[in-house]
């Protein structure tokens, strides 16, 4: 009985400990589902340039489609921070580039990079990753992608 109690006792301790870790700095990816669907067969030729809602702790992004023959044929995508600034290679700095915060930044900043790339390789919103630790990142390029699109389809 008191191994059975010590036992329990021992796991209700560890478990918020195994919550924590798995919240840690690497990177996740995980496939959205098919809701982030994009339609381009109404869509007209020409270059797009959206910017997303402002998340009030962590800024914006715009996001420029280029659509050719009912393709997106380039996107750039680009994070800014609430003093406007490039999210970039100092994104996050300020507590030093060794801190957490600092590496959790630079998650967000590779996936800026990564989800304009995937877009144009797979030609399907639904099928471009997210990026546990850039979710807001993630939320801003794919509102801005479905206003891109809808403004090349009027």
């Amino acid at each position: 009985m008191k191994k059975s109690l010590t036992a329990i006792l021992f796991s209700l301790l560890l478990f918020p400990i195994s919550l924590m870790t798995g919240c840690g700095g690497e990177e996740k990816i995980s496939h959205k589902p098919a809701q982030n669907k994009i339609d381009l067969s109404n869509a007209k030729d020409g270059v797009y340039t959206v910017e997303s809602s402002l998340d009030e702790k962590l800024g914006k992004s715009i996001l420029t489609l280029t659509i050719k023959d009912k393709k997106i044929s380039a996107a750039e995508f680009a994070g800014y921070d609430l003093f406007g600034n490039v999210k970039g290679e100092d994104y996050g700095s300020l507590t030093g580039k060794d801190s957490a915060d600092y590496k959790k930044a630079q998650v967000a900043v590779k996936a800026i990079k990564i989800y304009p790339a995937q877009l144009v390789e797979t030609q399907d919103l639904s099928k471009v990753d997210a990026i546990s630790g850039a979710s807001i990142s993630y939320g801003q390029f794919v509102e801005t992608t479905k206003r891109a699109v809808e403004e090349a389809s009027k």
